[in-house]
């Protein structure tokens, strides 16, 4: 029996990648996680380009702005 071979990305349907990206993503914030590393995004408070929201696994989140010359972060406001 031949191998089963893998497709490349633009060959899946929506749904495939749809379910792909979800169990990338959903293996990615597991790992962070037991880093106690944070998932980092941006919504309606971040209204410069340098401002993000740092959610750690324990709930609190944080906004914070960083400084593009150096990355250096400082926190702007605990949300949570």
């Amino acid at each position: 029996m031949p191998a089963k071979r893998r497709r490349l990305i633009f060959e899946l349907s929506s749904k495939e990648k749809e379910n792909k990206f979800k169990a990338v993503l959903s293996e990615a914030i597991q790992k962070a996680s037991a880093l106690n590393l944070p998932i980092i995004y941006r919504d309606e408070l971040c209204v410069k380009p340098n401002l993000f929201i740092h959610k750690y696994p324990n709930g609190r989140k944080i906004l914070i702005e960083q400084d593009s010359q150096n990355s250096v972060e400082k926190t702007v406001k605990i949300l949570c």
